[in-house]
This record gives C-alpha cells, structure tokens and sequence, in this order.
C-alpha cells in the first residue's frame, strides 16, 4: 500500500517539474524574439502561474492524502496484529480447555476403573466400565468382564481391591416337592448357603405315598427337599424340625430334624446340610446311626462340638456308668462334617478323655427362631 502511494506522488512531482521547464524556456524563448508584444507574455506568464498554484496544490492533497492513507495502513496493521493476538490467545484457550477435558476423562475412566463391584452385579455402573474395557455393555458384571477389569487394572498399575471374587452361577430351584402338609411345628430359621440371608426349614407328610420331607425355602434360595428316612406312618410317627447349627464354624445352618418316637428318654436326629445346589442328609459313616441325645441313669448320650487338631468336630459321647466308681466308661466318636456328610476322626475313651468344657464337652450352639449368630436382626 505505502509503495503505490509513493509511486503516485512521485510522478506528480515529475509532471509538476516538467511543466516549470517548459514555463522558463518558454520564457527565455520569448524574450528573445523582439517581435512578440508584451501582452501575450503576461497572459502566458499568468496562465504558467495559475498551473504551478494547481500543481502545488495538488501536491499538499497528494500528502495529506499520503498521510491519511499511511495513518490508515497502520491502524489497519494494528488490527490485524490484535486480531491475530486475539486469535492465538484464542487458540491457547481451546488448547487449555482440551487438555483440562482430557485430564477430566482421564480421572472419570480412572474411577471407573478403582470403583468397587459385586459379582454378577447388574447396573449402569458396569455398562459403563464394559464400554471403557471393550467388552459387551450388558451391564451383567461377570468372568469376561471380570478378565478384562482385572488385566486394565494390571497394565496401570492400579491396586484390584474393588475386583469381585469370582462365585459360581446361583442354583436353579428344585423340581417342586410332591402335595404334602407341614408337620405342626414352627419353622426354623436358618442360612444353608451362607449368603446372610435367611431361611426356612419345615419337615412335610405325603399321606398318600406315606412320605416325610425335609424342605428349605428363602428369598431366592429354592425351594430345596429332601426324602427322610422311613420310620412308619404319621402321625404315630413323625420327624419334626428341631434347630440349627454352625458345627463347621463356617457361617453355613445345618438343620436338625428329629424322629419321634425315638426312645423313652432319648432323642434321635438327622442333620441336613445343602450342598452342590442340594440339600442332602450327613450320615454318620459306615451306619445309619442318628445322633443321640439324653438316656437313662445308667446310660446316656452327649453331642457335643468341640475342636480335634484345631478342626471344628462333633462328638458323640455314651457315657455308661458303672456298678462300681471307676468301673464305668466313656466313649466319644469324633466326626468331623464335610461337604459330603460326616467323616470319622477319632475315637475318645475314659483313658484319653479331656474335659475341654465341663462334663462331656462342650454343647454345640443352637437355635429356632432367632436368625443364625452372624446375621445381624
């Protein structure tokens, strides 16, 4: 822009010159020549003067002009420099607020990652994560989810605190028990699985097929059943639901029936226990003995739970009394529950017996309407 203002005032000042040359020697030549009047002289004179007052005045517009169109190139260069500021100032905000969403995204997925889940949870929660690890969103928390949790966590070093144990799949419900009417006893309140939350045994009579049941049933637990042993027709004959117990210390009911009659001062019981998604009977091995309780004078029967070589046990004490002090022994059967019923330990006698908690151990703890000991009412 300055250039070609600069190259229009130049020229005006070549024209200008010019045409004061022409004046002198027009001048010079005129004078010379004696023929020429003094009149034309003057009106050429004057006619040269009037050009240069024009010319000169050409020349102050040309720079007024010139200073105008300078001032305005440098008030437009002054904008273009703000808005250039404007813009990379601009530029550096976008870049700003990018990296302050980014590290905002960071610390989201990072949380996502560190959060705490349960097993087979199902909620948006996972959804969520399932999209950030790459994994079918189903929003079901399971093994493949678990897999790919597990390995995002190890590639950042991240602690797996929140990563759930894996379990295995919940039990379906039994095939329902045949028609049958509840032997009348209050029912026991009991935790078979150990999930914390209750349930309820019953023992139950088929009087067509002349059946006892056993039947365990909670909010999404079962129901679960399980055919007692045959000891003759109701109601003469009866397996009534007696208590629970945690003989394992392990935080899983088992549910004690009892036969009547058994005996004129004892009681005899069958324990249940659930397992493998069923519920099932723990006999004692190698008989179809029950547990006893109660006796004579001179004969009698302890259960007992006490601990052999630091295991939880349970101990089937006869105690027959002599005719004589001394004469009379003591025997316990050891057995320790397992998954599949009662193992045999050990056998206890008058000469190997230690009293662990008063006169033939100590008494296994027990309950019927009150919710197991680790479940909080």
């Amino acid at each position: 822009m300055k250039k070609k203002i600069y190259k229009r005032n130049r020229l005006t000042h070549i024209k200008i010159g010019s045409l004061i040359a022409v004046g002198l020697l027009f001048t010079v030549s005129c004078g010379s020549e004696s023929t020429r009047t003094d009149e034309l002289l003057s009106e050429q004179l004057a006619e040269t003067q009037e050009q240069i007052e024009d010319l000169q005045q050409t020349i102050q517009d040309l720079q007024q002009n010139t200073e105008n169109q300078s001032a305005e190139v440098e008030e437009s260069q002054d904008e273009t420099v703000l808005e250039e500021e404007q813009i990379e100032n601009s530029d550096e905000q976008v870049e700003d607020s990018q990296d302050e969403s980014e590290v905002d995204q960071i610390m989201r997925e990072e949380m996502m990652l560190l959060k705490s889940y349960l097993w087979l949870e199902n909620s948006e929660e996972v959804e969520e994560l399932q999209k950030l690890l790459g994994v079918e969103a189903d929003g079901w928390y399971g093994a493949v989810t678990r897999e790919a949790h597990l390995t995002a966590l190890e590639e950042k070093g991240f602690p797996a605190g929140g990563v759930p144990d894996e379990e295995p799949p919940p039990c379906p419900p039994q095939d329902p028990m045949p028609d049958s009417e509840a032997i009348p006893m209050a029912s026991i309140v009991l935790d078979m699985d150990g999930d914390g939350n209750t349930e309820s045994g019953q023992t139950y009579y088929n009087w067509d097929l002349e059946v006892f049941y056993a039947h365990v049933s909670g909010s999404g637990f079962g129901p679960y059943w399980v055919e007692l042993d045959d000891i003759g027709v109701a109601p003469a004959n009866q397996w009534k639901a007696s208590f629970g117990t945690d003989v394992n210390a392990d935080n899983r009911s088992e549910f004690w029936v009892r036969q009547i009659p058994f005996g004129a001062s004892t009681v005899g019981y069958r324990v249940l226990i659930f397992e493998d998604c069923e519920l099932k009977i723990a006999y004692i091995p190698d008989s179809n003995e029950l547990f006893i309780d109660g006796g004579t004078v001179g004969t009698s029967w302890r259960i007992a739970c006490e601990v052999e070589d630091g295991a939880p046990v349970i101990v089937q004490y006869e105690i027959v009394v002599g005719a004589v002090e001394g004469e009379g022994s003591l025997t316990g059967m050891v057995y320790q529950l397992s998954s599949t019923g009662f193992t045999f330990v050990t056998v206890r006698n008058l000469e190997t017996f230690e009293d662990p908690g008063g006169p033939y151990g100590t008494d296994c703890e027990s309950w019927i309407h009150d919710p197991p000991p680790w479940i909080e009412s």
